[in-house]
């Protein structure tokens, strides 16, 4: 169940530097390498998840004279002397580049509150059982189309009493009702079997899963998949859905995440609690995924960086940009046709060549971080 909605993360290369959002910004954010301003504080967000046996450094600036002490006590915060900082034990900031490498989890906080980085490491999640047929980004431009979901839901206790809905009575299709965008990837089965579609990154990079960055609707993506779908009747023809990928329905994909702050998949990728996975059995035919976030907005108000009026995340803005979720699509080996593929078997409107240009790309190792989950208390 969803009562926040958590936001912005993106397509990180391996221990590399990486865009705050591609191609808008041109600043560079170094997952690994981080740096914290005591006259800024907290900016947003203050987790920040590594994978087992990443370091994470640290650079403390204006922040000369203030105590720095690891709540955790875990012992894996380490100043630049090898003094080890643990809990109870302050120890005072010396200049203005102060330097702290983090090797797991930690809860650093200076002058006993702010600004505080909570670090925590990723726990190991199994990839699907079949094979990895496709990597695909999909985008929501800031000219995005519109659907509206069950309007006359709007303001009331929805299908779960929290007012939100479930799409065509599906408990696994929960968004808020109302105006939402959207973007969409067809795509065609060849054979009968179990298919996996989870969401392994997200751009702008999220601020739950990144320290200080700025907060975006897309890294609460929302995932249904369609037969057909016809934005005038959304809540005809969807197969499934998942919203959040601790809640998938999937016994071993969600006992994985009870009291982990991240999962880090066999690829390297490490996923957020708010991505979905979508475990269904799908018969030869076609389909397309629909990407929408969870919160309202419709056409005007993403335009402008803002939610709906109606939504629970009313008031909060954004720089507007175009937001984009990479699927990774799982299952029978030669099981999808998509893109160009699609072009020349004319399984779906010639049209559709136009999401060639995207490939099926293996993912390769891109890393996303993962956020304490505020919900699981």
């Amino acid at each position: 169940m969803k009562q926040t909605l958590k936001a912005s993360a993106a397509l990180v290369a391996d221990l590399l530097p990486i865009s705050l959002a591609s191609p808008a910004f041109a600043v560079a954010y170094d997952r690994l390498n981080i740096t914290v301003d005591c006259v800024l504080g907290e900016p947003n967000e203050d987790d920040h998840v590594i994978a087992p046996g990443e370091v994470l450094t640290i650079t403390y600036v204006n922040c000369n004279g203030l105590t720095i002490e690891d709540e955790d006590g875990t012992g894996n915060a380490t100043m630049s002397d090898n003094t080890v900082i643990v809990s109870g034990n302050t120890q005072t900031i010396s200049s203005n580049n102060f330097v702290v490498t983090v090797d797991g989890e930690a809860d650093l906080e200076v002058d006993d509150d702010d600004p505080d980085v909570d670090v925590y490491v990723a726990g190991p999640i199994d990839d699907p059982s079949s094979t990895l047929l496709a990597t695909e980004d999909i985008t929501i431009e800031l000219s995005a189309s519109e659907t509206m979901i069950r309007e006359e839901a709007i303001g009331t206790a929805g299908d779960n009493g929290f007012g939100e809905i479930y799409i065509d009575g599906k408990e696994q299709c929960q968004v808020e009702p109302g105006l939402h965008v959207y973007e969409t990837l067809e795509f065609t089965v060849t054979k009968a079997g179990t298919y996996d579609f989870r969401a392994v990154a997200v751009s702008p990079i999220d601020e739950d899963l990144n320290w200080g960055v700025d907060k975006y609707p897309s890294s609460d993506p929302f995932l249904a998949v369609y037969e057909t779908f016809n934005p005038a009747l959304p809540e005809t023809g969807v197969v499934g859905c998942n919203d959040d990928g601790d809640e998938t329905g999937v016994n071993s994909i969600d006992n994985a995440w009870s009291g982990a702050d991240g999962l880090v998949t066999e690829s390297g990728d490490i996923l957020d609690d708010e991505w979905p996975w979508f475990r269904t059995t799908l018969e030869p035919g076609n389909y397309a995924i629909v990407y929408m976030p969870f919160s309202t907005m419709g056409t005007d108000d993403f335009a402008a960086g803002q939610f709906s009026s109606t939504s629970d995340e009313s008031g909060v803005t954004w720089d507007p940009i175009a937001q984009s979720t990479t699927y990774e699509m799982w299952g029978p080996a030669g099981g999808i046709l998509i893109g160009e593929e699609l072009a020349t078997t004319g399984g779906v409107n010639p049209s559709f060549a136009l999401w060639s240009g995207l490939g099926i790309v293996g993912v390769g190792v891109a890393v996303a971080v993962a956020r304490r989950r505020e919900h699981r208390a």
